[in-house]
C-alpha cells in the first residue's frame, strides 16, 4: 500500500501525489484569459519606459483627484465654518411647547414646555459647585480642545454598526447640541455640534463656555440653568449652594429622570457619589472632605413656584413622561420639540373618577387620601388615573403599597381552581382558628358577629371574606404558587419590591393569602382587568401615541399585542362568578342592573390607636372589580397608618363603605351610555370534596304534632288543678348561617375584614 495520498472517485478531483508541483493544484485557466495576460506581458518586455510613464500619469491623475476632494472639502468645511453663528444663552430657548392629549386626540390634558430659567454670571456660582459639574460631565475642561476625538470616533463608530451616535460630548459640545432643537443622534447635527464647539473654544474663554453651559443646560423638574435648578431642588439661590447640594445638581445632568432623587432614591445617590469620588481623582476635593460630605435634603417634586402641574393631572403627566423616558423620549425633548402626545386617558372616565371622590367624601375628613385606576380588559390601556387630588409631585397613592387585606383574595381562589378545588367545596370557616405555622389565632373580619360558618363553600366564603378559610386554603395550594399566579395576573410587586424578589427572600408565608403584604393600586386594576379578560394579563400603558406638531412625524405608536395568559378561561369564569355574589349581596350595585363583580377588602393595623374590636383599627379599604369592559380598583387611607381610618360620624371605614361608594359612582359614570354585556356562566370546575370541612348536615324534619290527650271518665266532676305553663323555648339571635356564636374577645391578625 502506497503513501502517494489518496484519490477521490465519482467525480470528485484527484489530488497530485506527494512531492508535486503545487501549481498542479490550481484549477486549469481559461484561454482567452491567459492569452491577454501574455501580450500585456509582451508588450511591458519590449517598451519597459513606456509602461512606467503611464503608471505614473495614474498616480497624479489620482493624486490631482484627491487633491481636489480635499481642497472642496476644506473649502465646504470653511464656509460652513464662517456661516455657522455661534448661539447665545438668549436664543437657547424652548421654541415650542409639548401638549399631552386625551386618548380622542382633540381634548387637551396638560401642556408642557414653558420654560424656567434665570441666567446669572459664572462668579455666582460657588467654586465647588462648578468643580462638581467639571467632575461629573467633563473633566478635562479647561485642558482639551472643546471636542473629543475619542467621543467622536466612538460615535462613528457605533453608527457604522448601526446603532444610534452615541454620547461622550465635551461640556462645549453639550452648549452647542442645546443650540438647535433636533435632538436626534445623526451625523449631521454631530458635525453642526462639532463645528459650534470648535468656534467656541477659538472665540471665547473657557469661564465664557462654562457660564453660557450653566445658565441653559437641562437640570430635571422643568429647570434649564443652574438658577432655577438649585430654586427648584433646594429652594436657595445658587450662590447659596453647599458642596453637596451642587453635587446633587451635577449629579442630574447625565439623565435628570434616571437619577431623580425622589423617584430613583439610590440611583441618584449613587451619582452623587461618583461626582465626589471623580472630584477626589482631580483633587478639587480632600478625601477627608468626602468623607465628610451627607446628602442633602432635596426639595420634593412640585414644591417649586415652577412645575405647576396640579390635581390628578399632574400625577398622569407623571406616568407619561416615566413611558415616554423608558420609550428613548427624554423630559428634556418633551419640554423643547413640540410633540403631541395622545395618551389612553378617556376623558370620561377620568372626569368619572375625580367626581366620584370629590362626592363621596365631601364632609369627610379631610386627612382622608383616596386612590382610583381603572384600566380597559383586553388592552392594559389606562382609561382612568387618580393618584390623589394634590399634584405637583406629592406623593402618588396609586403607584404607592399598601396592605390589600381581602382583596388578595381572588388570586388564591384561582389558584385553587386551577388545581382543581371546586367553588362547591366546603370549608371551616367558624373563627378563630389556629394554625400549625402561626402563634397567633386567625379571626374572620367584624368583631364576631356574623363572621362565623362552620360549613361554608368557597363562594360564600369570598362573600363573608372568611379570612379563616382563606387562610387554610393558601396552605393547601401554597403561598409561593398563588403569589407567582397573582404575578402573572398584574401584581408586580409585593412588600414595595419586585414580586419575584419577595418570594425568593424566604419572608412570603401563608399570611399572603389575607392581605398582609403591600401591593398597589394599579397592580390591582390590572390583576382584576385580568379576571375581566378571560385570565390573559395585558401591561398597563398611557401612552398611544407621540408625533411632531410642525411636520406630523409619528416619533412613538404603542403597538398593540395578544397579552400573556395568566390561568384558564374556565378558572376566570368561576373565580368571577364568585366575584359576581359580592357585588349583588352589597349597596354597591351599578345601575341599570348592570353585571359586575368585584372583592372587597379591609387592612387592620393592630397599634392603630381604635377602640372597640379585637384588636387595632383599619389602616386601608379597598373595593376593587370589574364589568366585561372595564377594571377599577379603589384605595382608601392615610398617610400615616397608625391614624384610625374612620369617617365623620367616628365608626370604622371598611371596603364597602366609601371605597365601595367611590367604586360605584365612577364605574356608573364612566360606562354611561356604554353597551350592558354580560359574563361567561360558571365553568363549575374542580373537585366538590377537596376542602377541609364536610357538607352541612341536612336539616333535621319538624317534630310531628302530638295527639291531643283524652280525658279520663269520672262519675262524679271534681274540679281540676290549674295546668303549669310549658316552659317557652329561647330565642337566640342567629345568623341565617350555621355555627354563630360569637368567638371569645382576643387580639386580631392583621388581616383586614370585607
Amino acid at each position: 500500500m502506497g503513501f502517494g495520498g489518496p484519490t477521490m472517485h465519482g467525480g470528485g478531483v484527484s489530488l497530485p501525489p506527494a512531492g508535486a508541483d503545487p501549481g498542479s493544484i490550481l484549477p486549469p485557466q481559461s484561454p482567452r484569459k491567459s492569452h491577454r495576460r501574455s501580450k500585456r506581458a509582451a508588450r511591458q518586455e519590449r517598451n519597459p519606459a513606456k509602461s512606467q510613464k503611464r503608471r505614473r500619469r495614474r498616480q497624479r491623475l489620482a493624486f490631482i483627484a484627491s487633491g481636489l476632494t480635499l481642497f472642496m472639502a476644506c473649502g465646504l468645511l470653511g464656509v460652513v465654518y464662517g456661516a455657522t453663528r455661534v448661539p447665545l444663552p438668549a436664543e437657547v430657548h424652548n421654541k415650542q411647547s409639548s401638549i399631552i392629549y386625551f386618548a380622542d386626540g382633540r381634548n387637551e390634558l396638560a401642556r408642557i414646555g414653558a420654560q424656567n430659567r434665570a441666567d446669572i454670571k459664572l462668579s455666582s456660582v460657588p467654586k465647588s459647585v462648578q468643580l462638581a459639574v467639571l467632575a461629573a460631565e467633563d473633566r478635562n475642561y479647561y485642558s482639551e480642545s472643546g471636542i473629543s476625538p475619542k467621543g467622536i470616533a466612538r460615535a462613528i463608530w457605533a453608527n457604522l454598526r448601526g446603532k444610534d451616535l452615541q454620547g461622550g460630548s465635551t461640556i462645549t459640545q453639550q452648549y452647542a447640541k442645546n443650540a438647535y432643537l433636533d435632538q436626534q443622534r445623526t451625523f449631521t447635527r454631530k458635525f453642526r455640534e462639532i463645528v459650534i464647539a470648535v468656534k467656541l473654544d477659538r472665540s471665547y474663554s473657557k469661564d465664557q463656555v462654562l457660564e453660557w453651559y450653566l445658565n441653559t443646560i437641562y437640570f430635571g423638574r422643568g429647570a434649564y440653568g443652574i438658577e432655577a435648578a438649585a430654586e427648584t431642588y433646594f429652594g436657595e439661590p445658587a450662590s447659596k449652594l453647599t458642596l453637596e447640594q451642587g453635587a446633587v445638581l451635577a449629579s442630574s445632568i447625565r439623565s435628570p429622570a434616571r437619577y431623580n432623587p425622589q423617584e430613583h432614591p439610590q440611583a441618584a445617590r449613587d451619582r452623587w457619589q461618583y461626582v465626589l469620588d471623580g472630584m477626589v481623582s482631580q483633587r478639587w476635593l480632600t478625601p477627608a472632605q468626602e468623607t465628610q460630605a451627607r446628602y442633602p435634603v432635596v426639595r420634593p417634586v412640585g414644591s417649586s413656584q415652577f412645575n405647576n402641574l396640579s390635581g390628578s393631572r399632574g400625577y398622569i403627566v407623571r406616568q407619561v413622561s416615566k413611558e415616554l423616558e423608558a420609550q428613548g423620549i427624554t423630559d428634556e425633548v418633551v419640554r423643547r420639540a413640540g410633540l403631541k402626545v395622545i395618551t389612553t386617558i378617556d376623558k370620561q372616565s377620568q372626569t368619572a373618577a375625580v367626581d366620584a371622590v370629590a362626592s363621596t367624601f365631601a364632609g369627610q375628613p379631610a386627612d382622608l387620601r383616596q386612590a382610583l385606576v381603572a384600566i380597559e380588559p383586553g388592552t392594559g390601556a389606562v382609561k382612568a388615573y387618580y393618584g390623589g387630588k394634590i399634584g405637583n409631585g406629592a406623593l402618588d397613592y396609586a403607584s404607592h403599597s399598601y396592605q390589600p387585606g381581602s382583596s388578595i383574595k381572588p388570586y388564591v381562589l384561582a389558584e385553587a381552581l386551577a388545581q382543581g378545588i371546586s367553588l362547591r367545596s366546603f370549608w371551616n370557616g367558624t373563627s378563630p382558628q389556629d394554625f400549625p405555622d402561626r402563634t397567633a389565632p386567625v379571626y374572620n373580619s367584624g368583631d364576631g358577629r356574623g363572621s362565623q360558618c362552620a360549613h361554608c363553600d368557597l363562594i360564600r366564603s369570598t362573600v363573608l371574606s372568611l379570612n379563616t378559610v382563606y387562610y387554610a386554603l393558601t396552605a393547601k395550594v401554597g403561598a409561593q404558587k398563588a403569589a407567582l399566579l397573582a404575578k402573572a395576573a398584574g401584581i408586580r410587586s409585593l412588600a414595595g419590591q419586585p414580586i419575584d424578589n419577595f418570594v425568593n427572600s424566604g419572608k412570603l408565608s401563608n399570611g399572603f393569602g389575607i392581605g398582609q403584604f403591600e401591593i398597589t393600586p394599579i397592580d390591582q386594576a390590572d390583576g382584576f382587568a385580568t379576571f375581566a379578560d378571560g385570565g390573559v394579563q395585558h401591561d398597563p400603558y398611557f401612552v398611544e401615541k407621540v408625533v411632531r406638531i410642525d411636520t406630523g412625524e409619528v416619533v412613538y405608536q404603542h403597538q398593540k399585542s395578544d397579552g400573556k395568559r395568566a390561568f384558564a378561561p374556565d378558572v376566570a369564569a368561576d373565580a368571577g362568578y364568585a366575584m359576581q355574589q359580592v357585588v349583588r349581596t352589597s349597596a354597591n350595585r351599578l345601575a341599570g342592573a348592570r353585571p359586575a363583580a368585584a372583592k372587597t377588602g379591609t387592612a387592620e393595623d393592630p397599634n392603630a390607636n381604635q377602640t372597640g374590636g379585637n384588636g387595632g383599627g383599619n389602616s386601608a379599604a379597598w373595593m376593587c372589580g370589574f364589568t366585561p369592559q372595564l377594571a377599577a380598583a379603589v384605595w382608601v387611607g392615610h398617610d400615616n397608618l397608625k391614624t384610625p381610618l374612620v369617617t365623620n360620624t367616628g365608626r370604622q371605614i371598611y371596603g364597602s363603605g366609601l371605597p365601595g361608594a367611590t367604586w360605584k359612582a365612577f364605574m356608573d359614570g364612566a360606562l354611561k351610555n356604554q353597551p350592558i354585556r354580560t359574563f361567561p356562566p360558571a365553568a363549575n370546575i374542580g373537585k366538590r370534596d377537596a376542602g377541609n370541612d364536610n357538607p352541612p348536615p341536612p336539616p333535621s324534619p319538624p317534630p310531628s304534632p302530638s295527639p291531643p290527650p283524652v280525658p279520663s271518665a269520672s262519675p262524679l266532676p271534681s274540679p281540676l288543678p290549674s295546668p303549669t305553663p310549658s316552659p317557652r323555648p329561647t330565642k337566640t339571635r342567629c345568623p341565617t348561617f350555621p355555627a354563630c356564636r360569637p368567638p371569645p374577645h382576643a387580639p386580631r391578625s392583621t388581616a383586614g375584614p370585607p
